[in-house]
């Protein structure tokens, strides 16, 4: 749980419904220990609640704006947080709870009580990586060097870069693209058939880990085919997608034929 007293006023929060009443519900704040927040009727839903009980139930999961913060009481709104929103708000909870539960294993194999590791990595990581999932999910790219430029000790940098790499996948941006290869020359099947084996190539020629950078390239129905890049950013997929691309008009240059992305 946040060690926060108190969120702060248009904060998003994220919690469980704990009790229902005409007027409104009572809402457990998931991110704060022992902290709850109302919520009227009139903030539940953006159309009109006629019975409360048909949008609400026990044990739902909500995200809301903080609307007031008075001493310990809290107000918050469903309606005014956009989908979007809710859907990140909820990834930063579960990324949060995935970094904790790490955190306590690491607590264990060194056997450190949770609340010590929690100031030596959580704390510290936080404010250098703005949260401590994202700390371990760069320790997958740049091993323990991670933790240490953070300032975290070589000890945690060691126990935590393991744990990352057995329990964490290297999180992937995906493109696609298609492409129209179109050749007049006699032998045109054989001259794409180069160009496509060149550009399959082309992935080596960009300096990324085998596990940071995949490419597939597959007919999707001559004379059209697609290529998929999946990487760790869009930067490197993109650089991937044009090395392909300029591999394929460079085969290609000289005879009658065409390269076109759609």
């Amino acid at each position: 749980m946040s060690r926060r007293n108190l969120p702060e006023h248009s904060a998003l929060v994220i919690g469980t419904v704990k009790e229902i009443f005409d007027h409104g519900v009572y809402v457990n704040l998931d991110e704060y220990e022992d902290l709850q927040a109302y919520c009227h009727v009139s903030e539940v839903s953006s159309t009109w609640v006629r019975n409360i009980r048909n949008v609400m139930r026990i044990g739902k999961k909500v995200v809301g704006r903080v609307m007031r913060v008075k001493e310990h009481q809290i107000d918050i709104s469903i309606k005014r947080v956009s989908d979007g929103l809710k859907r990140k708000k909820v990834e930063e909870w579960k990324h949060y709870k995935t970094a904790i539960t790490l955190l306590e294993m690491g607590a264990k194999q060194r056997k450190i009580d949770f609340e010590t590791a929690r100031s030596e990595v959580e704390d510290i990581a936080s404010n250098y990586y703005g949260s401590l999932y994202q700390a371990l999910e760069e320790s997958l790219f740049r091993g323990e060097v991670a933790f240490t430029e953070a300032e975290i000790s070589a000890e945690w940098a060691s126990v935590l870069t393991q744990i990352a790499k057995k329990n964490l996948t290297i999180p992937k941006v995906n493109i696609t693209r298609d492409i129209e290869i179109t050749c007049w020359e006699s032998n045109g099947i054989v001259l794409i058939r180069e160009a496509l084996q060149k550009a399959k190539a082309a992935r080596k020629e960009v300096e990324a880990e085998e596990e940071e950078l995949d490419m597939e390239i597959y007919v999707r129905g001559a004379p059209v085919y697609r290529l998929v890049i999946s990487a760790r950013d869009y930067g490197l997929a993109e650089a991937l997608s044009a090395k392909v691309i300029e591999t394929m008009e460079e085969t290609l240059a000289g005879y009658k034929a065409t390269v076109n992305v759609l």
